[in-house]
């Protein structure tokens, strides 16, 4: 089986925290006094992120439930078909199938300018972030157990990219994978404590970029606008993943 690179369609935005988010870093490495579980930092500016691998993982996670293929395991679902639309989207095929390379990209999403603002304007013992006390109760005793996680404030905006790879027919019909994977994700959320309220995001999109395979050729307008930032524009003239075109 033979593959020929169509395009590229570029998904870009931005990211919500609609509650606190807490994507754990290092405690090793990122010394808060205090703190029993940090946020993931960025090593240069220390300033919260989130990881395209955190985004792309749950997104499969989710995808794999929906579509009943979670495994026993717990490991990533794999399979030998090369038709397999959710490891023609997400990959992982059993080695030797020809089912390609993997569609989608996802770009660690860092924070937009006006975030930077806020959370420096912030009143707060941490670093651009807020501190949240938690107790657990021991059953028996009635014992407190204090803890204090570290969180990304609600509210806190992020530029994110995914780069979704075209070879043939199948890979258009699948986008819709993507999008179904993003919807899953607003209704579930992103790191951890999600049953405790963590993590509640939404998107905003700006209109898709398609960039054909002669595109990169010429570096004609249409690339051009595919690598522009969105980061200053105006929230409000993005869409919601409710005001999308449907894929078929």
């Amino acid at each position: 089986m033979s593959f020929e690179f169509k395009k590229n369609i570029i998904i870009r935005g931005r990211i919500e925290t609609l509650t606190g988010m807490h994507i754990g870093g290092s405690k090793e490495k990122l010394e808060i006094g205090g703190v029993d579980s940090p946020v993931i930092r960025d090593p240069f500016t220390q300033q919260p992120y989130i990881p395209g691998s955190s985004l792309k993982g749950k997104m499969r996670m989710l995808i794999e439930f929906a579509h009943g293929k979670v495994v026993n395991s717990g490991k990533p679902y794999e399979s030998d078909d090369p038709d397999d639309e959710i490891c023609r989207v997400f990959g992982n095929f059993v080695k030797g199938t020809k089912g390609g390379p993997t569609r989608l990209t996802v770009r660690d999403a860092y924070p937009t300018k006006e975030t930077i603002e806020m959370w420096e304007g912030m009143e707060s013992e941490l670093l651009f972030t807020e501190l949240k006390p938690e107790n657990s109760i021991d059953r028996l005793t009635s014992e407190a157990n204090p803890r204090f996680l570290e969180r990304v404030v609600k509210g806190s905006m992020f530029n994110f990219e995914m780069i979704y790879s075209v070879y043939d027919d199948k890979d258009e019909e699948n986008l819709k994978i993507v999008y179904q994977a993003m919807r899953l994700l607003e209704h579930s959320g992103i790191g951890g404590s999600i049953s405790r309220g963590y993590g509640r995001i939404a998107f905003y999109l700006a209109d898709p970029v398609e960039v054909a395979a002669e595109d990169y050729i010429t570096g004609n307008e249409r690339y051009k606008e595919s690598t522009a930032s969105v980061s200053d524009e105006d929230t409000s003239k993005l869409k919601t993943l409710d005001n999308l075109e449907p894929v078929n």
